[in-house]
């Protein structure tokens, strides 16, 4: 009895560095579950051997076994439903009629400094029956969600109330409370992602960073017979990333993450700068082809003007040589070419040494001549200078 007692006060809840559990079991409620944790053997069985709930980093006894003597220290091991034994060379764990509350992290510890020899988390699942969600959540990625579910209060507090993921109308512990005191399963809730709080008449649950594989269907449960409370379907859908264009105006300049009407802004811009600059080729070609215009315009006026003469010189064919002369004229004139002008000297008579042309062939002239007023013009073609040209 001295010993038991000495054993309670120096080992009832040691410290133990966190420790990732090596696996998770599953059972339903009613059953029996079995664990072996191997050690090295020792020349005599003198060294201690437990079976700690793991909270907190500190190491809840359930039972140890020492020099084949079997100490129990939970209500669950003073009722026979947990029991070690040790070969010196295995520990052995039997947990038999589980229930919900016996879900939790374990360890087999060694020696008096409690070294870990296999850490497991056990989840203890109670068959529920076909249940339909009564609302669908949708919650983006990263985002917080709270429910509370309502309950008739009680005139104490020692109802457990459980937060449990439904597959296979099984309720997997997530987290559950009892006597203010909070227990959770999860590895999301072992990250405080996932906390459950009761005040005697609402069950809040809040379940914080959500991701993508948090989807699922949950309930709310009370009592140890699990009653639903209230059952929904959550949906953590991922965002696409955003695209985001940027702009440079002469600097570079950085896109601000805090502000979020940025990428529109950059769109109406680059939008706004295409449409200046279509306008802006638009305008450079129209006045182009009005200019080439008005340019081809005056060059044809200007020899139009220049080769005006007497009705009467269009009565007949012109020859090869005029023709020559006349289509030299009529080109467009522009600041590429040289430009040349005539001269028209008009006489009543031509000297000998001076070429005369006409305008009629030789079979048509009259055999006698008649007198008549004749004016003759001397046609003289004369190159502008450079520096002249306007």
């Amino acid at each position: 009895m001295e010993l038991r007692v000495l054993l309670l006060l120096l080992l009832c809840c040691p410290g133990l560095p966190a420790r990732t559990p090596d696996a998770e079991m599953s059972q339903r409620e009613g059953s029996t579950f079995s664990i072996e944790c191997p050690y090295t053997a020792q020349p005599d069985n003198k060294q201690l051997k437990a079976w700690c709930r793991v909270r907190n980093e500190r190491c809840e006894l359930v039972v140890l076994t020492l020099a084949s003597t079997e100490y129990r220290y939970s209500d669950r091991a003073r009722q026979g439903h947990i029991t070690i034994q040790d070969d010196n060379r295995t520990v052995s764990i039997t947990m038999s009629d589980l229930q919900a509350e016996d879900s939790g992290i374990y360890s087999c510890v060694y020696s008096s400094n409690y070294v870990p020899l296999k850490t497991i988390s056990l989840n203890v699942y109670k068959d529920l029956p076909a249940q339909t969600p009564e609302a669908e959540m949708s919650q983006r990625e990263g985002s917080t969600f709270s429910i509370e579910c309502p309950y008739t209060a009680q005139p104490d507090n020692k109802q457990l109330k459980a937060w449990c993921r439904v597959r296979n109308e099984r309720c997997e512990l997530v987290a559950w409370i009892l006597a203010s005191m909070q227990y959770i399963y999860s590895d999301r809730a072992r990250q405080s992602h996932i906390t459950i709080q009761d005040d005697n008449r609402t069950v809040s649950i809040t379940m914080s960073d959500l991701q993508a594989e948090d989807s699922g269907i949950y309930s709310c449960m009370y009592s140890s017979n699990y009653v639903p409370l209230k059952t929904i379907s959550l949906n953590v859908y991922k965002v696409p990333a955003a695209t985001t264009l940027s702009v440079t105006t002469g600097s570079s300049q950085k896109n601000s993450s805090g502000n979020s009407t940025q990428p529109r802004n950059t769109i109406i811009i680059s939008v706004v700068l295409c449409i200046l600059l279509i306008l802006a080729l638009a305008i450079t070609t129209t006045l182009g082809i009005r200019q080439r215009k008005k340019l081809k315009t005056k060059g044809n006026r200007e020899a139009e003007d220049t080769y005006d003469k007497p009705e009467d010189t269009y009565d007949k064919p012109e020859s090869p040589a005029q023709l020559e002369s006349a289509e030299r004229m009529r080109r467009t004139t522009d600041d590429s070419r040289d430009v040349n002008y005539i001269t028209l000297d008009f006489k009543s008579q031509l000297s000998s040494d001076e070429p005369l042309y006409c305008n009629v062939e030789l079979s048509q002239t009259p055999r006698k001549p008649i007198d008549e007023n004749v004016e003759y013009a001397i046609i003289t073609s004369k190159q502008l200078p450079r520096n002249d040209k306007g």
